[in-house]
């Protein structure tokens, strides 16, 4: 029995989310996976915004809207991201070092390859950047099929 894909696991949100979730679940032997799932997930978030102009770049009062995103950390974050993933290199990503302490029962070992990765401090894993900035593209979106639609 052929199986259909829904429509909406092809937009570019559920991508996002879809990878995002795959990097989150990446044990710490997963670590050129999570990679990949993570800059998957700032391609997808990006494209999201991409695709949201494609849709309404028509209407009137669509371009002082979208110029007004300029100054959203969100936006900006994937914009620059993206940007820097498909024409230099690979994210600009911190990487934590867990050294083992000789001899110490107590020495912490990460459970998930999130927790060697950051944006913004070290404190902060890399997988709740993503959620926090891709949650707040989600919220721009319904604001503009709010507005434009």
């Amino acid at each position: 029995m052929p199986m259909t894909v829904p429509r909406e696991s092809r937009g570019a949100t559920f991508r996002a989310r879809f990878f995002l979730q795959k990097a989150k679940a990446c044990k710490v032997d997963e670590r050129v996976d999570f990679e990949a799932y993570v800059e998957a997930t700032v391609v997808f978030a990006r494209a999201v915004l991409h695709r949201l102009q494609g849709r309404h770049r028509k209407h009137p009062q669509w371009k002082s809207w979208w110029d007004s995103l300029r100054s959203n950390p969100a936006v900006e974050f994937f914009r620059a991201q993206r940007d820097w993933i498909l024409k230099d290199a690979p994210p600009k990503i911190g990487q934590k070092v867990f050294p083992p302490t000789v001899g110490g029962p107590d020495a912490y070992v990460p459970a998930v390859a999130s927790e060697f990765y950051y944006f913004e401090t070290a404190d902060i894993p890399a997988t709740v950047t993503l959620e926090r900035h891709l949650s707040a593209v989600e919220a721009l979106v319904a604001e503009a099929e709010g507005r434009f639609t």
